[in-house]
């Protein structure tokens, strides 16, 4: 059965909130840009890299807009494997909605491995259902719980528009709006609280958002836990999968559909602070 088009009576807020009238990412840097030769050059001049230079040599990076589906089994380090995607570079942001992990315990990997305070922002939705009076911070946003899609869609404006707006009042703003890489670690918990269809629309609001700022987005999915059926209308939101397995001595992972290509399988094991090295 195909799944409809996006409708903002299916997700009120994130049709209205996520999707509303924010400036693109073009629009942004004529603000100021005033050549429209410098502005053409810069819009082609910026790209993410994945940070590990195993799959940056194959792939030569991310391209601005692409929304990547992580389909990992459990065991197999998933978290840390969509962290070491999401990894902010220089200039960079990362926006983490996480469903799966605390606050406190997500910004604890990028803490150990070099991240700025300042470049990394998280929307939680674990810690208020224990901690019901906890404060919002303008870097971290708590929900009382993954099934409030309003509540995320708020949190997630927020936040983005934070981040936005601080770029624009910085004297050197270099690329504007700033470079986002956008995650969310475990769209199983939002499927067993919603329906497929539900879902769909919500990530339909997101994804687009994503591809019109020209930011990327990683969302990691138990792989093992949903039928073909589910996987698939996923997809089709996606512009590429991050496929892992189990080999016969470790786990390995490959990159499919980026670019219209797809790398070998490739062995990973990560450090002791949860740094990601890829062999190959």
């Amino acid at each position: 059965m195909p799944v409809p088009a996006a409708r903002s009576d299916l997700v009120p807020a994130a049709a209205t909130t996520m999707a509303g009238s924010s400036h693109t990412r073009h629009g942004m840097i004529a603000r100021v840009f005033k050549n429209k030769h410098d502005i053409s050059l810069l819009q082609q001049m910026y790209s993410y890299q994945f940070g590990i230079p195993a799959l940056d040599d194959q792939l030569g990076g991310l391209r601005s807009g692409a929304n990547v589906l992580i389909l990992a089994p459990p065991l197999s380090g998933a978290e840390r494997i969509a962290y070491n995607l999401s990894f902010p570079a220089h200039g960079e942001y990362c926006v983490l909605l996480s469903t799966d992990e605390r606050a406190a315990e997500v910004s604890n990997f990028f803490k150990l491995n070099g991240t700025e305070r300042r470049s990394i922002a998280i929307i939680d939705a674990i810690t208020k259902s224990d901690l019901p009076n906890v404060p919002d911070t303008d870097r971290m946003k708590f929900i009382s719980s993954p099934v409030d899609l309003t509540g995320i869609s708020i949190k997630m404006s927020k936040l983005f528009s934070g981040i936005v707006d601080e770029s624009l009042k910085n004297p050197d703003p270099g690329i504007y709006p700033p470079p986002i890489r956008f995650c969310v670690n475990s769209l199983s918990t939002f499927l067993m609280y919603r329906k497929l269809e539900v879902m769909y629309q919500f990530l339909h609001v997101i994804t687009s958002k994503v591809k019109k700022n020209e930011w990327i987005g990683f969302y990691l999915l138990n792989n093992e836990s949903f039928d073909a059926k589910t996987i698939s209308v996923i997809k089709q939101l996606m512009n590429g999968v991050v496929e892992v397995r189990e080999g016969s001595e470790q786990f390995e992972l490959r990159v499919v559909g980026l670019g219209g290509r797809m790398t070998p399988w490739l062995p990973y094991s990560f450090d002791t602070n949860g740094k990601m090295v890829v062999e190959g």
